[in-house]
């Protein structure tokens, strides 16, 4: 069975991901220190803050304590109706707070980590050719290589 590519590069183990700072600055992240960053290399939620990120999930805490209780009311009355709807606000409400709390504690570990290597919060992700180009003219000890930039389109020195 064959991945669609989109999907390949996703699985790939790759090094760093390379973002800018507010300044034009290149650095390189590992993927634990890259937390909830700007623009994701990886992930689908769209909170960029880790303010937004709180409020979100501290909003969500009311409806996830909320609808397990009503399930449990909805099946101490036999009402299937409710039932369904407390089945389904239980799932998507406390789903969403426990998705929100994972993500607080990775963004807590993530900007620990910066901190202690100086970096700043990756605010605009960049591609490899981008990251690669400004590596070229600004040597700062990221190898040029294959491994270190697996998705750049321009030929490594050796390759054919």
């Amino acid at each position: 069975m064959a991945l669609d590519p989109a999907v390949q590069k996703l699985l790939v183990e790759r090094p760093y991901f390379y973002a800018t700072g507010m300044k034009r600055t290149v650095y390189a992240y590992t993927k634990e220190e890259w937390g909830i960053g700007g623009s994701q290399p990886t992930g689908n939620y769209s909170v960029h803050t880790t303010t937004g990120l709180f409020v979100v999930t501290a909003l969500m805490t009311v409806p996830a304590l909320w609808a397990p209780l009503m399930l449990i009311i909805a099946l101490a009355s036999l009402n299937l109706i409710v039932v369904v709807f407390g089945l389904l606000a239980t799932v998507l409400f406390t789903g969403g707070w426990l998705l929100g709390i994972k993500n607080l504690r990775h963004e807590w570990r993530a900007s620990r980590l910066r901190r202690l290597k100086g970096l700043p919060k990756p605010r605009f992700a960049l591609t490899d050719d981008q990251a690669r180009a400004w590596f070229e003219a600004n040597p700062s000890g990221i190898d040029i290589t294959r491994n270190n930039f697996p998705d750049s389109t321009r030929p490594f020195p050796g390759e054919a």
